[in-house]
């Protein structure tokens, strides 16, 4: 399982780069804390994947995990979602911050 989601989690990283350089041409800036659960919820299936792994590389990184678990990603992503379905009006940030915690030290 772990390596079917670190192959699905590279394979998506990786298709974003590609398309990276049209991205930059965008100016649109948001606040990573103000992107709201309905929102999320109503992206198109591609783009709430590669929204969910960049909120997972945000809390990993924030946290200072340099080792992670992609079983324990995978229940996270569940958990959020559950999350967002049940408080639309939430941010997708109140959600992770909920169910993510920095590792035991």
């Amino acid at each position: 399982m772990k390596k079917i989601f670190w192959l699905l989690a590279t394979t998506i990283l990786v298709g974003e780069m590609s398309t990276m350089a049209a991205y930059a041409q965008d100016d649109t800036q948001f606040e990573l804390t103000s992107v709201d659960c309905r929102t999320l919820l109503k992206m198109p299936d591609e783009e709430e994947e590669y929204t969910m792994v960049f909120y997972h590389g945000y809390i990993t990184g924030k946290n200072n995990q340099t080792m992670v678990d992609g079983a324990a990603l995978a229940e996270i992503t569940d958990q959020v979602i559950d999350y967002c379905i049940n408080n639309p009006d939430s941010t997708v940030m109140s959600g992770f911050e909920q169910y993510s915690s920095a590792p035991p030290q």
